[in-house]
């Protein structure tokens, strides 16, 4: 299948707010290189209508998301103005998507261009803040049923993002115990600590910087990146109210 017949497809579905059956379902030797050029003509198209990439996000952060799509690294999507919703609105409209999902994600605010692999200090010093945050996710196909290729070629399922105030970083280490509570009408339904993402969350900034590398692309300084989900996503039902806390770095309450 061409990456171009299949960038169309998912433009028509999303703008229809369809779904399809996933592309791997006809053909399976579609691979990861596949995805990913597909995804950029995606971006490139978004660009083309005015969006503008304001960061970039990473998935399958966690060791058990990575082994059930059977891949050994995080995925790497992309993120434009038109996805970002500003906190202060305080309100997320589930009638935009199809099957849209809410998950918690810590936040960086780049301090610097990343094109060139950075190692762990590199990614410190790469950070100018960080910020809760929450990504609503949404999937071309239905009830998130995909294999590595479609979800890349699908912007790794990126629909909506909101970031809370900025925090200076100054001990790194403190991400790893941040613990993490999603909240839907006041009740604890997903908890985890930093050390969900990759062990610290830093490493997915060290990962996104191979991934730059090897895609010849650069993330300019000022961006966002959403470091990846620290717990599962939860469904995003009208009417209720969703509040992320993360100890130092705040908190984040949402209404759909």
């Amino acid at each position: 299948m061409k990456p171009a017949d299949a960038e169309a497809a998912l433009r028509a579905a999303r703008e229809s707010l369809g779904h399809l059956a996933p592309f791997t379902d006809t053909h399976p030797l579609l691979d990861q290189a596949w995805g990913y050029a597909v995804q950029g003509l995606d971006r490139a198209h978004r660009l083309a209508s005015g969006e503008r990439v304001v960061g970039a996000k990473l998935g399958l952060t966690s060791k058990a998301k990575q082994t059930r799509m059977n891949v050994d690294q995080p995925v790497v999507g992309f993120l434009t103005d038109a996805m970002r919703i500003h906190p202060d609105h305080g309100a997320l409209d589930p009638r935009r998507w199809v099957r849209p999902r809410i998950e918690p994600e810590i936040a960086f605010i780049t301090a610097t261009d990343l094109a060139e692999p950075i190692d762990f200090e590199g990614a410190h010093a790469a950070v100018e803040s960080v910020a809760v945050a929450a990504e609503v996710i949404d999937s071309r196909f239905a009830e998130f049923r995909f294999r590595l290729p479609d979800v890349l070629a699908d912007n790794t399922s990126a629909a909506g993002f909101v970031v809370g105030p900025p925090r200076h970083l100054d001990d790194p280490d403190a991400l790893v115990g941040l613990d993490c509570r999603l909240e839907v009408d006041d009740r604890i339904v997903q908890r985890a600590t930093g050390a969900a993402i990759l062990g610290h969350p830093l490493r997915a900034l060290v990962r996104l910087s191979e991934h730059l590398a090897r895609q010849g692309a650069v993330l300019p300084a000022g961006s966002v990146v959403l470091a990846g989900a620290l717990t599962d996503a939860v469904p995003l039902t009208p009417g209720s109210r969703y509040t992320i806390r993360m100890g130092p770095l705040g908190e984040l309450s949402l209404e759909a």
